[in-house]
C-alpha cells in the first residue's frame, strides 16, 4: 500500500447542529399577480404599433408616388393642349379662303362667270351671262396672307407644291407700302 495516512472519520459535534438558514418571502396576493405584466400582452402591442408604422410608411410612399405621377400626367396634358392649339392655328391657316382658292385653281377649277338673276314675280332673267374663266387669285378679291407662304398646294396628280410668296395683297400693293390698303373691287 502506501505511506499515505489514513483520514480518521470525523468527530461529532458536541453542541447542538445549527439550523439551516431559512430565506423569507412574502408570497405575492392574487393581486400582485395579476398586476404583473406578462410577455404576450406586451409583444401584442409592440407588434401592433410596428405594423400601424409600417403601414403608414407605405402609405406615404404609395402617396408620394401618386404625385409624382399626377405631375408627370399634368405636364403631358399641358403639352397636348400646346400641341392641340398648333395644330388648331394650322388647320385655320389651312381652312383660309386663300388656300382653298389656291387648292381649287391647282386642281383645274375655274372661277365662274357674271351671275344671272330670276325674278321671282315675272319670272324674267336679269343680268347677263359670262363664261367661266380666269382666276381668282390674281383678281384683286383678296387679301394677301402672309402666312401662306411656303404650305403646300395639292396638284391633281397627288403630289403637293408649295406656294410661292403670298405677300401681296389685293391690288397688288405689298404690305410694305405704307399708303396703300388692299381691298376687294366693288361695283
Amino acid at each position: 500500500m502506501s505511506a499515505l495516512p489514513v483520514a480518521a472519520p470525523p468527530r461529532p459535534r458536541r453542541g447542538p447542529a445549527p439550523e439551516p438558514r431559512r430565506r423569507l418571502e412574502v408570497a405575492p396576493s392574487r393581486a400582485q399577480r395579476r398586476a404583473r405584466p406578462r410577455l404576450l400582452p406586451a409583444l401584442v402591442t409592440i407588434g401592433g404599433i410596428g405594423v400601424i408604422l409600417l403601414a403608414q410608411l407605405l402609405l406615404s410612399i404609395v402617396l408620394a408616388n401618386g404625385a409624382y405621377q399626377i405631375s408627370t400626367l399634368q405636364s403631358q396634358k399641358h403639352d397636348a393642349v400646346l400641341q392641340q392649339h398648333a395644330l388648331s392655328e394650322t388647320l385655320d391657316l389651312y381652312a383660309s379662303p386663300q388656300h382653298l382658292a389656291a387648292n381649287a385653281e391647282a386642281l383645274g377649277m375655274v372661277a365662274s362667270g357674271s351671275a344671272l338673276y330670276l325674278d321671282a314675280k315675272s319670272g324674267a332673267v336679269a343680268g347677263t351671262a359670262s363664261t367661266p374663266g380666269g382666276s381668282l387669285l390674281g383678281s384683286g378679291d383678296h387679301v394677301g396672307n402672309v402666312l401662306l407662304s411656303g404650305t403646300s398646294i395639292v396638284t391633281p396628280t397627288g403630289t403637293t407644291t408649295t406656294t410661292p410668296d403670298a405677300g401681296t395683297g389685293g391690288t397688288g400693293s405689298s404690305p410694305q407700302d405704307p399708303g396703300l390698303l388692299p381691298s376687294p373691287t366693288t361695283h
